[in-house]
């Protein structure tokens, strides 16, 4: 009858950081559904950690129900024919049977389910929390309910204590000498009056000082080089201010990091920038700052984010006076430092609640 049925297909092999976000985000939203079935549902959780190819299917719908049950059996017999499963709008895991293996309501078809997936992804893809891992979640629950911020007790840290792979000072120094130096292009470039030209003023100021060409992120070095960019891009790249002192405070140049209620206070840091010369400059003040306290400060990061985005799908304000932009900054920043993500580069970081 003419119907299109559209396949977009994500595998592993070829799109590995799309993968890794979109299960991670998957495993994250069902983990949090409250069922009698606990078994089932840690090998639910097993099932989606372990796919390797994600597809998503589009079709019109109409009025003919025979047209639209003949597309989803054949698509149910695709799932069957390659062991996969069907996940509908309203949240519900189908398996290639047509049972319902999982719902957001916590019910399922099924009194028991083994997970299908390559050995390799079922034996070494799933990390264990480690008691370490559970005493830092803890941590970070005992702050949120001190400050009345709602939380999913059991969503787990971007990156565990064995999996973090931590940034060096140097990296992170690095790394917050270009976010700066873009960052401050883009406060001229939105500012009444101020064009491209006294922008890169600004930018090459930070050129002379730290050599930030050299660190620039393939996507900011295509935004400095672009004579005429969008306002929108603009204003990501101002919001980028926040991320640069999230790296200053773990490379320890500065002693704290306040709660994500208000945004950085730029003339504070842009004063450290301007008045030290070069990389070594930075690195010669303050000390390196733990592997716990970086990870301690990204959990409770990642919790406040969950809050903030869980408010705002609900049309909520955010919680307890937290800045939601400052909050999803900072996770950004934090998922490089720690190495999450599996230790993507910057302009691929996934930051998911």
């Amino acid at each position: 009858d003419g119907t299109h049925v559209i396949f977009s297909i994500k595998h592993r092999m070829s799109k590995p950081d799309f993968i890794a976000s979109h299960i991670s985000g998957m495993a994250n939203y069902f983990s949090q559904v409250k069922t009698p079935l606990v078994g089932l549902k840690e090998n639910v959780l097993l099932q989606i950690r372990v796919f390797n190819c994600v597809t998503g299917i589009t079709f019109d719908l109409n009025d003919n129900e025979d047209r639209t049950n003949y597309i989803l059996n054949r698509l149910f017999e695709i799932a069957g024919d390659v062991n996969g499963f069907l996940l509908y709008p309203s949240m519900q895991i189908f398996t290639g049977e047509g049972k319902l293996l999982f719902s957001v309501k916590g019910e399922s078809q099924l009194t028991e389910f083994i997970p299908v997936g390559n050995a390799d992804l079922l034996d070494g893809n799933y990390q264990e929390e480690a008691q370490a891992d559970v005493e830092r979640r803890l941590r970070s629950i005992a702050l949120l309910e001190e400050k009345h911020v709602p939380y999913m007790e059991y969503l787990r840290s971007e990156a565990l204590e064995s999996e973090a792979r931590l940034r060096s000072r140097k990296e992170m120094v690095q790394r917050a000498a270009a976010l700066f130096a873009v960052a401050v292009y883009s406060e001229v470039m939105l500012s009444g009056g101020s064009g491209r030209e006294e922008a890169l003023f600004y930018f090459n100021k930070m050129e002379q000082l730290y050599e930030v060409e050299s660190y620039l992120s393939p996507a900011e070095a295509a935004y400095i080089d672009n004579p005429d960019p969008e306002e929108q891009e603009c204003i990501l790249f101002g919001w980028r201010y926040e991320c640069a002192g999230v790296l200053l405070w773990a490379a320890g140049v500065v002693d704290d990091l306040p709660y994500p209620s208000e945004i950085i206070d730029v003339p504070v840091l842009a004063a450290i920038f301007w008045q030290h010369k070069g990389i070594g400059g930075l690195l010669s003040k303050g000390f390196s700052r733990s592997q716990s306290e970086i990870l301690d400060a990204a959990d409770i990061t990642l919790r406040y984010d969950w809050a903030c985005v869980e408010a705002r799908v609900h049309g909520k304000e955010a919680p307890a006076s937290l800045n939601g932009d400052v909050v999803m900054e900072r996770h950004y920043a934090f998922n490089w430092i720690i190495g999450a993500n599996g230790g993507a580069d910057w302009d691929d970081i996934q930051p998911n609640t």
